[in-house]
């Protein structure tokens, strides 16, 4: 009868464990400027020549890596968790793991400094 009763505590923890594990295979981690681009999106080109050449030599990239997703190719395993993007290009900006906030669009050279300023401080 005891058996019984802990082999049936020992399921239940062991379904609530498993019904408390997100269904993603991965999970991002780290820091991370994350680009959705499309090869048809003009303000992706803009950025691309104006920013996106440089980026890797610059300060903020030391705190967030610049990784390109194609808007059209299958989402990441470890990107499954984000709300999708819905506009090109899309900035989505991870800190330790987690979105912190996104730059939607390419608002030019400047403003795109200053909106990511915004979470490299």
């Amino acid at each position: 009868m005891l058996l019984r009763r802990f082999t049936s505590l020992c399921l239940l923890a062991v379904s609530v464990v498993f019904l408390m594990t997100p269904l993603s295979a991965g999970v991002l981690s780290g820091n991370h400027l994350i680009m959705v681009t499309a090869s048809d999106c003009p303000w992706c080109e803009a950025f691309e020549d104006e920013v996106g050449k440089g980026y890797p030599k610059t300060e903020e990239s030391k705190l967030l890596p610049l990784r390109r997703h194609d808007i059209y190719d299958p989402v990441p395993k470890d990107m499954a968790d984000l709300l999708p993007a819905t506009m090109t290009p899309t900035f989505i900006v991870i800190k330790d793991g987690k979105e912190a906030g996104r730059i939607i669009g390419y608002p030019g050279y400047e403003l795109f400094w200053w909106r990511l300023s915004e979470f490299t401080r």
